[in-house]
């Protein structure tokens, strides 16, 4: 009685992870899946590029071309032609 108890135990898990899987598979599943990735994928990039960008901010300030074109960029948006 045991081993049949056992067995249809066994077949229900069967059947729920059949189920389980057919979802997992469905078009929908996958669309949904693939626009929480990339939203996510997104979002974590800029906050990367952010952090990189505030730490060798400085230091590519520093940088001579870097420096006159900033400098020269400025100047047009004050309307300082030179």
């Amino acid at each position: 009685m045991d081993s049949e108890k056992y067995n249809i135990e066994l077949i229900g898990q069967v059947v729920e992870l059949n189920k389980k899987i057919a979802r997992q598979l469905s078009i929908k599943y996958i669309f949904m899946t693939g626009i929480i990735y990339g939203i996510g994928f997104f979002v974590g990039s800029a906050i990367l590029a952010t952090i990189a960008l505030g730490i060798l901010g400085p230091v590519l300030g520093k940088i001579t071309w870097v420096k006159t074109n900033y400098d020269a960029g400025v100047s047009i948006i004050k309307g300082d032609n030179k």
